[in-house]
C-alpha cells in the first residue's frame, strides 16, 4: 500500500511539474465516474496533448470498491483501482465522441481467504490488472470552464475471464 501511494504521488506531482512548465495543462477537467474502468467508482483527471478542446489525450484516477458487494467474495477490504489510458475525441464545438483504451493495475486491502464455493466474479481478488477500450459521447464546454459529463460502454478484458460488456457516467468540471 505505501508502495502505491508514493507512487501515486509522483506521478501527480509530474502532472504538477508538467503544467508549470507549458503555462497549463490542455482542456484539463477532473471527472468523478461512476462504473466504467475504474471499478465501482472513481475519480480521474483527463487532459489533452494539444490546445484544442479535441484530439489525443491522456486521463489517470483513482478508484475501486469494497469487496464482498453483491455476494461475489468472501473476503473484507477493499480494491483499489488506477486507470491509465489515452483517449481520443473527434468532433466540433461542446458534443464529442470519445474512444479510448488503457490499463487498470489494482491492489487490495483487508482480509483474503479461501472461498471454495464461490465462482469468481468479474472484479475478483486474484486479478492483478485489465484492459480496457471505451467509446462514448462527451459533452464540454468550448474555451471556458464550466461542468463536463461523460457517458460510454467500456468492455474490460481481464487474463482468464471473458470479456466483460461494462460501461459507466462521469460527471466533470473543465479548468
Amino acid at each position: 500500500m505505501q508502495k502505491f501511494v508514493t507512487v501515486l504521488s509522483l506521478i501527480l506531482f509530474s502532472f504538477k511539474l508538467f503544467s508549470q512548465s507549458t503555462g497549463s495543462l490542455h482542456s484539463s477537467q477532473i471527472q468523478v465516474e461512476l462504473l466504467g474502468p475504474g471499478s465501482l467508482f472513481s475519480i480521474n483527471i483527463d487532459s489533452r496533448f494539444s490546445k484544442k478542446g479535441n484530439g489525443l489525450g491522456y486521463r489517470i484516477g483513482l478508484g475501486g470498491k469494497p469487496l464482498g458487494m453483491f455476494d461475489e467474495s468472501c473476503n473484507t477490504g477493499g480494491q483499489i483501482s488506477l486507470p491509465i489510458g489515452l483517449n481520443y475525441t473527434i468532433g466540433k464545438k461542446e458534443h464529442l465522441v470519445e474512444l479510448g483504451t488503457g490499463i487498470v493495475p489494482l491492489l487490495f486491502t483487508g482480509t483474503k481467504v479461501y472461498c471454495p464455493d464461490l465462482d469468481e466474479g468479474f472484479f475478483g481478488d486474484e486479478a492483478d490488472h485489465y484492459f480496457y477500450v471505451l467509446t462514448g459521447y462527451r459533452y464540454q464546454p468550448v474555451r471556458k470552464k464550466g461542468f463536463t459529463y461523460r457517458i460510454f460502454v467500456s468492455p474490460l478484458f481481464q487474463k482468464d475471464f471473458p470479456v466483460k460488456l461494462w460501461g459507466g457516467a462521469s460527471l466533470g468540471y473543465k479548468f
